[in-house]
């Protein structure tokens, strides 16, 4: 089991380079953030700032867009091709949401910065869940995934890719 502890190194594999993470998991999502030596007030913000959510489907690509407190619009492309094993969401009741554990992590040295759950309403996560399902049932090309993201995250910044979302949520 892994464990996640503020102050101490991210248990996760060493990625160098700045930028966001989405993925889905057994029991949860996860949204990693990293950042180069993240500030105080980066701290502050990603623990403590209002959530806004937003998912793209882009040139058959699904893009999870986030942005925390004043912190930017951060962008990560997602596929369920690309996962190792099959990810079940369970059914939600209405007032039940997905639960998101939103990381912060320093990728100078691999140190957790920050850590917060984020819980999604009904309906985002009633859509969320629907636009994975459809996702997963498309033809899927590695190769080509590759390209239509690299050339996404060329053209587009976070900021105007959420403007294409099909699905929002603000908290």
């Amino acid at each position: 089991m892994q464990e996640f502890q503020v102050g101490r190194p991210f248990p996760l594999p060493r990625v160098e380079e700045e930028g966001a993470v989405f993925s889905v998991e057994p029991y949860t999502m996860m949204l990693i953030y990293r950042y180069q030596r993240p500030t105080e007030e980066e701290i502050a913000e990603f623990t403590n700032g209002k959530v806004e959510l937003a998912v793209a489907d882009m040139r058959g690509v699904l893009l999870f867009l986030s942005k925390i407190g004043s912190l930017n619009w951060a962008d990560a492309a997602y596929s369920t091709h690309l996962t190792d094993r099959k990810k079940v969401l369970p059914d939600l009741e209405e007032g039940q949401g997905y639960s998101l554990d939103a990381f912060l992590v320093d990728c100078v040295d691999n140190t957790l910065a920050a850590h917060r759950l984020i819980r999604m309403n009904t309906r985002f996560s009633r859509e969320l869940r629907g636009m994975l399902e459809d996702e997963e049932k498309r033809p899927f090309d590695p190769q080509a995934f590759e390209r239509q993201v690299a050339d996404i995250f060329r053209a587009y910044r976070p900021k105007d890719l959420a403007k294409f979302a099909r699905l929002t949520m603000r908290g």
